[in-house]
């Protein structure tokens, strides 16, 4: 028993430790190629097939020009064609263009389409280009004194492929907390015909019937070049864990919902646990300026990771012979 002690005491010395003294840097490029062929991953390291998703080539357009450019290209030449972003956190193969083969498709990334992020302080709107980073959104929104209502958890995401996979937040309020409920237009890239260049850009208002189609496309429709999200007056939010028995969930869940506005549950049945999290918008003067160090939602060297795991298998092991 004091072995496991001392070595799970170790384990989190060693975990801290390696938090102060090492440095996280971003995953690398998604898309490795060779003379050949290039070949796509996801942050995860594999798909749910266990395959490689290869293509023939792929490009990074800067522009929106360049991007329409890009799909002008594919559909002239006849190409399957996927977009992925800068760091692919797709579950799922929605980024790749084939399963059969790389002979006839094409990736486009955004990881270099990111430079325009514009606020609209009248109409409490930003727009941005699709490749942007969600983090990168959310600090320009803050220095206009202004807040996005709706954010998933995770934000090293693109706004452009965070919408269009449906990602979100926690919220039955007002829009509710999916990020796509709160975009009020956007421009998708469209194959043309030879007389409009193969390719064309086309402007989707908060009025037009395809939005709700186009907004949430899993990248089948064509192109997001430009996305538009509603913004409201920047408030924070305030956030309590209630860990507590979960014995009665299925009855509070539904008014833990309708009191909270950012209210959410995590649940644990092998330790019969429920987490309530009490999360309300507060005004900006209120003090406080919190941070989620959550271990799960940061880049962490493997080492620590490791670490984490064998650190739950030991607790594990001392749980089974106290």
């Amino acid at each position: 028993m004091y072995y496991f002690r001392w070595l799970l005491g170790f384990l989190h010395l060693l975990v801290w430790g390696s938090i102060i003294l090492v440095h996280a840097i971003p995953p690398p490029d998604p898309v490795q190629c060779n003379r050949t062929i290039c070949t796509l991953s996801n942050s995860y390291g594999a798909w749910g097939d266990r395959k490689d998703c290869s293509v023939k080539s792929v490009v990074y357009p800067t522009t929106e020009e360049e991007l329409r450019s890009a799909v002008a290209h594919a559909n002239k030449n006849k190409l399957k064609v996927k977009v992925v972003s800068q760091f692919s956190h797709t579950i799922p193969k929605l980024a790749c263009p084939s399963s059969l083969g790389h002979h006839d498709s094409l990736l486009i990334s955004t990881a270099k389409y990111d430079s325009s992020i514009e606020i609209d302080s009248v109409n409490l709107a930003v727009t941005a280009d699709a490749g942007v980073a969600l983090r990168d959104v959310i600090d320009k929104v803050e220095e206009a004194g202004l807040s996005l209502a709706a954010a998933p958890y995770w934000e090293g995401v693109s706004v452009a492929g965070m919408i269009s996979t449906g990602a979100h937040g926690s919220s039955w309020w007002g829009k509710g907390g999916a990020v796509h409920d709160h975009v009020i237009g956007l421009s998708m890239i469209v194959p043309g015909n030879e007389s409009e260049g193969y390719a064309k850009v086309k402007q989707i208002a908060a009025q037009d019937q395809l939005l709700n189609a186009a907004k949430v496309s899993l990248g089948i429709l064509g192109v997001i070049s430009k996305v538009k999200l509603s913004l409201e007056r920047g408030f924070k939010r305030s956030i309590t864990y209630n860990f507590t028995n979960d014995s009665s969930i299925e009855n509070n869940f539904m008014e833990h919902g309708k009191k909270y506005e950012f209210g959410d549950i995590t649940w644990y049945p092998s330790k019969h646990t429920a987490v309530y999290r009490y999360d309300s918008r507060v005004p900006m003067e209120t003090p406080g300026d919190g941070i989620n160090d959550f271990l799960g939602f940061q880049s962490n060297e493997i080492l620590i990771s490791k670490s984490v795991r064998a650190s739950g298998k030991i607790f594990l092991g001392l749980i089974a012979h106290s």
